[in-house]
């Protein structure tokens, strides 16, 4: 019975998302990371930059992190949910 509820309020949440132009996942307590290529990182649903370094950076993805390895690495844009990550891209790993 509880997992019933729970997916309405999950469906009623998404709805509730689409209506007001909010981006779902952020209500849903998950995120989405883009890869363009090897050069451009893109991650909506973001908790925060963790650390940054050029060959290095840890992003709060609620209780995941993600880690994007890589040189010349440069945190282009930022928003309170989103951010841009250019620079050569070797890896992209959830820890």
């Amino acid at each position: 019975m509880a997992e019933r509820s729970q997916g309405r309020m999950t469906r009623a949440l998404l709805q509730m998302a689409r209506r007001l132009d909010l981006p779902e996942q952020q209500l849903a307590g998950s995120f989405l990371v883009e890869l363009v290529g090897d050069t451009q990182l893109h991650m909506e649903g973001h908790r925060g930059i963790l650390s940054y370094g050029e060959e290095e950076i840890h992003i709060s993805a609620g209780a995941l992190v993600v880690r994007v390895r890589g040189a010349g690495l440069e945190l282009r844009a930022m928003t309170p949910t989103e951010l841009r990550v250019t620079g050569k891209i070797f890896g992209v790993e959830l820890v």
